[in-house]
């Protein structure tokens, strides 16, 4: 929990405002309880001390005030809304004993008091609340008076990870101001110094429910054993992970969003290819709701067949390459089935021969013609029935490049014209903060949009597993990158600071560290197992299984860099705002902008598939094309209603140079 001023402490501080508002006119004035609303809580806090200046003289007066507070609704889920909806403060005037407000009769005595409630368990840790009241004291004065002085705070959002309850303090520190209306007396203020925070109310937290958004691999066979990827949050507690309602064989947490499971075997009518079953993640919170999105399908290989991958994963329009499908059940001759009859790319048949199945777990065929993204399933021995769709078997047909501007408008360029995919933009979107940068999904079929408050937009085949969006930020972010799987992103900031999402895993920052350079964007390993980041004077930072190959730090820099690309052979590539290159592990150097006049600086780079060249992109949206890269189109020229700020190719076979 983050240290914040606390609700108690507002509270105490305004007892102690209301005691010393009437003090500064007649002395100490004795604070009372109010009536105490269904729900709320009454609490009596320490003495605390509050000087008033009155005319030349300080009065220190000790009050102990008491409080009330109520909180709605109780319980509350978590991360969800509550509120404040009783806050008082009440306090009796007894003429007898404060006879200079005598005098005064007939005139309104008005007190505010401000302080700062705080918050654990709970968001925001602290927000400001001003306590007010007013009460005519009557003519003659001869009567006790109450007075109640009301404070208003907005909501509050519980944490997400379940805590037991969200609790609201106060403190006896504040400020006081108190005045009498139509008198020559002037206003009363001074500071209240009183007791450390003390709980006023609380509420009951309801622990978040698991939910699961991805299943990788989606399918296995019936005699279990597949090793299952669950992608997910609020799986920390886990109790049980069953499949339909068998338990897993087993289970391993590996973050609050992902957990790792063994399919237990399932008995089935032996004329049914595919069992689906919903993946059940149990925690103190009970079984989640079940979705669409925890299917995972069992396949009788006597008569299906799997397909975990696609080789290449993306290729020409006019089709013609070789593409490997890898998967299982693709000839299960020696439990009783047969082999593969066919296999689709989209709606694009093609029978297959003895010689397209390689073996059990390998499939070898000519890309037919399309366009777009497309699933590829296997017909098993049944004759009729596909594999089960999956982000796994997807190709694509128009592999190219996105360009995205600081106002989250997106412009796309495939190999084919008339072929690239758009899938969606933020353009026209009234944004809290500007977008800085983007990424693919792996089939190119989706991408995500990031903001600079940490805003994620996602677009196409890309799943939203969460932002740092409404969240206060040391620093903006200025980066993000997909896992290789898709299931998940991390956002980078320019001081170092890494977010996870999905099954992304942290592996380290450079948050809290000082930089001689902001960072400036990231690029994750090949493996998904780590990261690199990259700063402005060239500083690499690797994380995980990112192997450090080298960097500019300590180079006298023409220009700041401004991004970093991974190299498929093993290293990686940094560009600065001059295009100039920088080639560091076995990545290839096939030339830079590093000289040339430009229009616009250059703001990122993305290397080919295979390693035999790179894209660099400039703020104008013109793009500069090396080695084996190809040029498909641009905004050169283009008038933009904003700057260029991304880019990104889509992964699978190489353009054509």
């Amino acid at each position: 929990m983050r240290a914040s001023r606390s609700l108690s402490a507002r509270m105490t501080a305004l007892g102690g405002a209301l005691a010393l508002a009437a003090s500064g006119l007649v002395g100490a004035v004795g604070l009372v309880a109010m009536s105490t609303p269904a729900g709320a809580t009454t609490t009596t806090l320490g003495t605390s001390t509050c000087t008033i200046m009155v005319g030349t003289t300080p009065t220190p007066t000790p009050i102990t005030p008491t409080v009330t507070a109520d909180i709605t609704p109780s319980p509350v889920p978590a991360e969800g809304t509550f509120s404040i909806s009783t806050l008082s403060i009440t306090s009796v005037l007894d003429p007898a004993a404060n006879p200079a407000l005598v005098a005064v009769g007939g005139d309104t005595l008005g007190i505010t008091f401000k302080s700062t409630l705080s918050a654990t368990g709970a968001t925001p840790t602290s927000q400001a609340v001003t306590f007010a009241g007013d009460v005519t004291l009557p003519k003659p004065f001869n009567k006790t008076v109450t007075v109640t002085l009301k404070g208003t705070t907005g909501g509050y959002v519980a944490d997400a990870n379940g805590t037991t309850k969200a609790v609201i303090l106060l403190s006896g520190t504040g400020s006081l101001v108190a005045s009498v209306v139509g008198t020559s007396l002037p206003p009363f203020s001074g500071p209240c110094v009183g007791p450390a925070p003390q709980e006023i109310t609380s509420v009951p937290v309801v622990p978040p429910a698991a939910s699961v958004s991805n299943v990788i691999p989606n399918s296995g066979l019936i005699a279990g054993g597949t090793m299952v990827k669950i992608v997910g949050k609020n799986f920390s507690g886990v109790k049980s992970v069953d499949f339909g309602t068998k338990p897993a064989v087993s289970y391993k947490l590996l973050s609050p969003n992902v957990l790792e499971a063994v399919s237990p075997a399932i008995t089935t009518n032996s004329n049914t290819t595919h069992t689906p079953v919903s993946i059940v993640v149990t925690t103190s919170a009970g079984p989640p709701t079940p979705s669409p999105l925890d299917t995972f399908t069992y396949v009788d290989p006597t008569l299906g067949t799997i397909v975990s991958s696609v080789s290449p994963t993306a290729g020409p329009a006019a089709g013609g390459n070789t593409v490997t499908i890898t998967g299982n059940a693709f000839d299960s001759t020696n439990i009783g089935g047969g082999p593969a009859e066919e296999a689709i790319f989209g709606s694009t048949v093609i029978q297959l021969q003895p010689s397209n199945i390689i073996s059990n777990t390998e499939i070898q065929v000519t890309a037919p013609p399309g366009s777009g993204v497309v699933n590829v399933t296997v017909v098993g021995n049944d004759g009729v029935t596909p594999s089960v769709i999956s982000p796994a078997d997807r190709y694509n047909y128009s592999p190219g490049y996105f360009l995205t501007g600081s106002d989250g408008g997106v412009f796309s360029y495939g190999q084919t014209p008339g072929h690239a995919n758009f899938y969606g933009s933020a353009g026209g979107i009234k944004l809290n903060k500007p977008v800085v940068g983007m990424a693919l999904t792996p089939d190119g079929g989706g991408y995500w949009l990031v903001a600079s408050d940490g805003g994620v937009f996602a677009y196409g085949d890309a799943f939203f597993y969460g932002s740092m969006g409404g969240s206060p930020l040391n620093k903006p972010i200025v980066g993000i990158a997909s896992t290789p799987d898709g299931a998940g992103y991390w956002l980078v900031a320019s001081d170092g600071g890494i977010f996870s999402f999905g099954d992304a895993y942290f592996y380290g920052s450079t948050g809290g560290t000082t930089l001689n350079a902001p960072v400036v964007g990231m690029a994750p390993a090949a493996n998904g197992n780590g990261y690199y980041l990259v700063a402005a004077d060239g500083g690499v930072f690797a994380y995980g299984d990112a192997a450090f190959h080298g960097s500019a730090g300590g180079l006298q820099l023409v220009a700041p860099v401004t991004g970093i690309a991974l190299d498929p052979a093993g290293g990686y590539y940094l560009v600065g705002s001059d295009g100039g290159v920088f080639s560091y592990g076995n990545a290839a150097f096939h030339g830079s902008l590093g000289g040339t006049a430009l229009a616009a600086p250059i703001t990122g780079i993305a290397a080919t598939p295979n390693g035999g060249g790179y894209w660099l992109t400039s703020s104008s949206g013109a793009v500069f094309n090396q080695g084996n890269a190809g040029f498909y189109g641009d905004v050169a020229g283009v008038r933009l209603n904003a700057p260029i700020v991304g880019f990104a190719s889509s992964l699978g076979a190489a353009p054509a140079a």
